[in-house]
């Protein structure tokens, strides 16, 4: 969400000083079990942007989507569908934005909208009230237009209501942020768009706002006692705060009525003499006031007023008397006094506010919980009585901040910890207590399928079951016949005894923990899961079937050995593609749609990559890819906010590596040029050896070299000795989309590792720790080390066709040792064993283990044995540096 919150950035939670707890009286001390919330996934599957949601009174959802649909959800036939479908101008960040029901909403059908309307030439943000009735919204009746430049950015738009029936709405300050990572201040001619004073810090000017007004019956509104500028001279009189970023989320406390809200800041990575490196916000305003930007952010810090066009700096802003002297600004000169932020923190960690963590920034305010809200229903724990929940978009994390009685900040903690989000968008509390989250899913400007509305109830007593589904095959040709199970469903409550049922497309229904069912026509068909314990209490889950498109298969055969690579060796290798619609290669498939590469790197692939046929298991740099927030901007094959990696990976195919350093440096550090104005977010938490891996992954996308043939000989030539990289010969085809269904890809790699192991690489060993130390070669490097009789490493399963022996180097530290390599387990069939070795202390020798002509895959385990006593942590038994693989 940066760009519908600039460019992506993410969250983080708060501190302050550690104040006690006043008045937050008769809370249980410590949290709730957190296998007592459960989490229901109402709506998955249907949503296309979703950006904000309103929970009725009887339980039904309203859900806007950011092209112009508004969807509602029915508890009671668990199903949405749409009822409305608006005129919208939505590029960039623009589109529907937020809704909020009328308080009155069960009696008159009120709903607010704020949506940005026009072309791209006359946009503007618009507030309206419509009438739900019917089954759809009739009636629009304008509240306000709000004109917006051309240029990008930073929209706002998310709105509540007050316990006095006043409305407050969001807006961005409308400014490019792509000329400067610090604070857009350029009034030189022709330069409107990337200053935000004259919007974020005019005083009449409505962007960059969070509005505050009661609305009228007519449709329109009148101006409540209390705002910002009494007088309209000053400033216009719907503004309740002034000097917002892109406020995102906002939340009414109606017991004292504070105004929340998350702040979207600036991509700075370091502080500079034009102010301080980029913050978010979480905020919290007890009254109307400025909130600073773009001439302040954090708690306060200044940036530095200049000339950009002369390239003069001058005095930095006064938090107690700030000017705008913009020559953009139509409002006052002199701006009410800068209110400092309630949370902030950095793409880097936070000194004041550590729980929040490090790497993109988008943050988010939800509710505050009060438990006398919600008597007798599915409400929070009491532990959260006057609790704020906060959270990141792009984090994924939500947390609880605990305030004394005034609302100063005391402390945070995790909240729903258990539970993963995939970039929440939305949280509010519904009228029975329940939590409900709306997620936007996983890419930026994208329909996601796991985008999803879900509700997260509290069980003190009973806890209903969690329901799991699994499908032996989710997408194939007509008829498809799939076996399903649910039998990792689980229920909490010790001796409960489940009962299973199904439905298919909400019709046919079936029964029992395992079913067949068989889908005949071709389309895409939903399967349901209904779970129930002996209270009633009842869990469901939902899977896609995807019929009419039978996915295709490839299979790489290669001669010889299939786990390694030997020096000046070449590969014997035939691709073959079949697939059930397209035909077999050469017969329907041309060999040229079969895309087979050969790529080089040069530190490896995890065994558990290596091992799994096609791509069951992550390369190493994917799986890192997958734990960072890269995928909210960049698909493998799908562009988001970002270029797709296969995009950056042909951009930079066949390039030196310097190229490799250099996107290092700038995932790490941000930046923006390569792809246009997007700004990358930084992730200076990530380690350089963590990035390097990621980014080779990405690279590795491109297969850089020509496609090779379908059959062939492809030289392994590429590594340097001793290098420990590995080669990956990789085929790819694609079918036809039919029905509906696909194009589906069918992927097969053979991994040829190096045959030398280091023994302090392998992660599956028992009785052996790592230490850095000098190598049989006397380099420092970490080496395994044996306290016991019996230690071993497990190297997993390994093709030991064509290997004549295994060379273990080992130190025995003075004691006699015995290697062995055994297949299947530490105990298991021998095959081979070392002459006993006994060199003097910290000398090294060479077990080695011959064995016969063994072929195919093998599980290995080198094994150490000893019969010296008092083996242990002060008295080890050896040190091993590398085990190689030797061919016959």
């Amino acid at each position: 969400m940066r760009r519908l919150l600039t460019a992506l950035t993410l969250l983080a939670l708060a501190a302050a000083p550690l104040a006690p707890a006043l008045g937050i009286a008769q809370r249980p001390a410590s949290p709730p079990e957190a296998n007592r919330f459960q989490q229901e996934v109402l709506l998955q599957g249907v949503f296309d942007e979703p950006t904000e949601i309103a929970v009725a009174r009887d339980g039904r959802v309203f859900i806007v989507e950011r092209k112009g649909t508004v969807r509602l959800y029915d508890p009671k036939s668990a199903a949405s569908r749409v009822v409305a479908q608006l005129d919208v101008y939505h590029e960039d960040e623009n589109g529907l934005l937020g809704i909020a029901l009328d308080p009155h909403f069960e009696r008159n059908g009120w709903i607010y909208l704020a949506r940005t309307v026009g072309d791209s030439l006359h946009a503007k943000h618009r507030l309206a009230r419509f009438t739900y009735a019917g089954g759809a919204l009739r009636d629009e009746r304008v509240m306000v237009d709000i004109p917006i430049d051309r240029g990008c950015c930073h929209t706002g738009g998310s709105m509540t209501f007050d316990a006095k029936g006043n409305l407050f709405v969001s807006f961005g300050d409308n400014s490019n942020p792509f000329d400067t990572p610090y604070a857009p201040l350029d009034d030189s001619p022709g330069k409107r768009i990337f200053d935000a004073r004259r919007s974020a810090a005019n005083t009449q000017d409505l962007r960059g706002k969070i509005l505050r007004v009661t609305p009228t019956p007519d449709g329109r509104y009148t101006i409540p006692a209390g705002n910002l500028f009494a007088d309209a001279k000053q400033g216009r009189p719907e503004i309740y705060t002034m000097g917002h970023r892109n406020p995102y989320r906002i939340s009414v406390d109606r017991h004292n009525g504070f105004l929340y809200w998350g702040e979207v800041g600036p991509d700075a990575q370091t502080d500079s003499s034009l102010g301080p490196m980029g913050y978010d916000e979480v905020n919290q305003a007890r009254g109307p006031g400025n909130f600073g930007w773009p001439l302040f952010i954090a708690d306060n810090k200044p940036y530095r007023d200049r000339d950009v066009a002369a390239n003069v700096q001058r005095a930095l802003f006064d938090p107690a008397h700030p000017i705008n002297a913009s020559r953009n600004n139509t409002g006052a000169r002199e701006l009410p006094p800068a209110q400092p932020a309630f949370i902030w923190y950095p793409y880097g960690r936070s000194a004041e506010f550590p729980l929040v963590g490090e790497g993109g920034r988008a943050a988010m305010a939800g509710p505050v919980y009060h438990v006398a809200d919600y008597p007798d229903s599915a409400k929070l724990p009491a532990y959260y009585d006057g609790k704020l929940i906060i959270y990141e978009w792009m984090r994924g994390w939500m947390r609880a901040v605990t305030m004394n009685e005034r609302g100063d900040y005391v402390r945070m903690e995790p909240f729903l910890e258990q539970l993963t989000f995939d970039h929440p968008m939305d949280v509010e509390l519904g009228p029975d207590g329940s939590l409900y989250v709306l997620e936007y899913g996983t890419y930026w400007f994208a329909r996601n399928p796991n985008a999803r509305l879900s509700r997260i109830v509290y069980h003190a007593g009973n806890r209903p079951p969690i329901a799991k589904l699994v499908a032996s095959r989710t997408v194939g040709a007509a008829p498809l016949t799939v076996r399903l199970s649910a039998a990792g469903s689980t229920d909490y409550d010790p001796g409960d005894t489940l009962r299973y049922a199904w439905s298919f497309d909400g019709g046919e229904s079936a029964s029992g923990r395992e079913v067949t069912h068989t889908f005949r026509a071709p389309g895409a068909h939903t399967v349901r899961l209904t779970v129930r314990d002996p209270a009633g209490a009842r869990a469901t889950a939902e899977q896609q079937v995807l019929v009419g498109d039978a996915p295709p298969e490839v299979h790489l055969r290669v001669d010889g050995n299939r786990s390694f690579y030997w020096d000046g060796a070449a590969v014997a290798y035939r691709a073959d593609a079949s697939d059930a619609e397209d035909g077999t290669l050469g017969r329907g498939i041309d060999p040229s749609q079969v895309r087979v590469t050969l790529d080089y790197r040069p530190q490896g692939v995890s065994r558990a990559a290596a091992a799994a046929p096609g791509h069951q298991a992550d390369a190493p740099g994917l799986a890192l890819i997958r734990r960072s927030d890269c995928l909210a901007c960049h698909g493998v094959d799908q562009a988001s906010v970002g270029p797709s990696f296969r995009m950056v990976a042909q951009r930079y195919a066949g390039r030196d590596s310097a190229v490799l350093d250099g996107l290092v440096r700038k995932v790490i550090n941000g930046g923006s040029g390569v792809w246009g104005q997007r700004e990358m977010a930084a992730h200076p938490q990530l380690p350089n050896d963590v990035v390097r891996e990621m980014v080779r992954y990405v690279l590795s996308l491109a297969s850089p070299g020509a496609v090779l043939p379908t059959a062939g000989t492809a030289r392994l030539d590429r590594h340097r000795a001793d290098e420990g990289g590995a080669y990956v010969l990789t085929a790819r085809y694609v079918d036809r989309a039919r029905n509906g269904v696909g194009p589906i890809e069918a992927v097969d790699e053979v991994v040829l590792r190096s045959p030398l192991v280091r023994a302090a690489d392998v992660p599956d060993v028992r009785g052996i720790g790592v230490a850095p130390g000098p190598g049989v070669d006397g380099h420092e490097r970490p080496l395994a080390t044996a306290y016991a009789s019996g230690a071993y490493l497990h190297l997993g399963p390994t093709d030991v066709t064509g290997i004549g022996e295994v060379r273990v180097s080992v130190q025995s530290l003075g004691h006699p040792v015995t290697v062995e390599l055994r297949a299947g387990g530490a105990d298991g069939e021998r095959l081979g064993t070392s002459a006993t070795l006994n060199a003097a202390q910290d000398a090294w020798a060479e077990a080695r283990l011959p064995f016969g002509a063994t072929t195919g895959e093998r599980d290995l385990y080198v094994v150490l044995r000893s019969d010296a006593p008092d083996l242990g942590q002060f008295n080890p038994l050896a040190r091993v540096d590398v085990v190689r693989f030797e061919r016959r």
